[in-house]
């Protein structure tokens, strides 16, 4: 018994999927309401969507030995944007393209800093989150943005209200998305790459790899997950506010954590972001069904960060104890 808990916890998802079934178990005896395939899909998995797709980006920046604070204000700028171009009456796939553009701008600008400035990533993406808020609100002087209601406005909003087969549109980006990277990170010498890279910088550049251009590419990837889930918010809000998706950046992060994804970098798993993003999701509906107020979320979400890292702690150590 004793080898079989060792051997769980040394898996970086099976804690936080243990932990999932395990609220989701609880939750359920709460309120039969929470089982409900409306519920599940269209509150819990929409909820969380947002911040797995952002989180995979975050996810790879971290397992690279990165950090990126910036992507609630990725999220709130590029979706900020593509409402703009829309606005202007232009039609939907350079709304779209202008808003992975506007993400792939906030990841460019955090990757320089890193690599050009030496920044630490902490304080870099800590800048620019703010930076790039603020010239969210100074582009429409902090008013909202409304897309037309003609047919490029329509096929927007369906991407954040449509569904296929009772799934929500975001949820089937997210999957889809998660299986794209998931075979990146896991099947090609790019995943290799990045684990190699936060799990020993140095040693990395001695084999011979561009440390500069794979950091600004794994910047720019979380700029651009970022952004899909910041023009999937917009689209499902049907306006463009320049406060959306403030604070996000805490959520995602959380997931990634959560899901065992190291703050030292070399270690974490995409499924085990979306199994994190999926907790906090769980919990979060749970509080709502069970009629609690919402700042217990925050008390819960400390709780279970602390437990997450507490974990990552613990699976190091017996990662160390088994080699020696």
């Amino acid at each position: 018994m004793r080898r079989l808990l060792s051997e769980i916890v040394l898996v970086p998802w099976a804690g936080v999927l243990i932990g999932l079934l395990a609220v989701a178990t609880l939750v359920s005896l709460i309120s039969p309401y929470f089982l409900t395939l409306g519920n599940i899909l269209g509150n819990v998995a929409l909820y969380f969507s947002w911040f797995a797709i952002a989180g995979f980006g975050e996810a790879l920046v971290m397992i690279g030995g990165g950090l990126d604070l910036s992507v609630g204000s990725a999220m709130g700028f590029s979706g900020m944007i593509a409402a703009l171009v829309l606005a202007a009456g232009l039609p939907l796939a350079p709304a779209l393209a202008a808003g992975l553009a506007a993400g792939a701008l906030v990841g460019f600008v955090n990757g320089l800093a890193v690599t050009r400035f030496r920044l630490n990533p902490f304080i870099a993406t800590l800048a620019t989150l703010g930076i790039f808020r603020g010239i969210t609100y100074g582009i429409v002087q902090g008013q909202a943005i409304t897309p037309p209601s003609n047919t490029a406005g329509a096929a927007f909003a369906a991407l954040g209200t449509g569904a296929l087969a009772h799934v929500p549109a975001p949820v089937i980006v997210m999957l889809g998305l998660a299986l794209v990277l998931f075979i990146a990170l896991n099947h090609t010498p790019f995943g290799r790459h990045v684990y190699a890279l936060g799990g020993n910088e140095a040693a990395t550049r001695l084999l011979g790899l561009d440390i500069t251009h794979l950091k600004m590419v794994l910047y720019i990837l979380s700029g651009l997950t970022a952004a899909v889930g910041g023009i999937l918010l917009t689209a499902r809000a049907g306006t463009a506010l320049p406060d959306a998706a403030q604070g996000y950046e805490l959520q995602v992060i959380a997931g990634a954590i959560i899901g065992g994804v190291s703050l030292t970098g070399g270690q974490g798993t995409l499924p085990g972001v979306l199994f994190g993003a999926a907790l906090l999701g769980v919990i979060s509906n749970g509080i709502v069904l069970a009629g609690l107020a919402g700042y217990w979320q925050q008390l819960i979400t400390g709780l279970v960060i602390a437990a997450a890292a507490a974990l990552d702690v613990l699976r190091q150590r017996l990662a160390y104890l088994r080699a020696a």
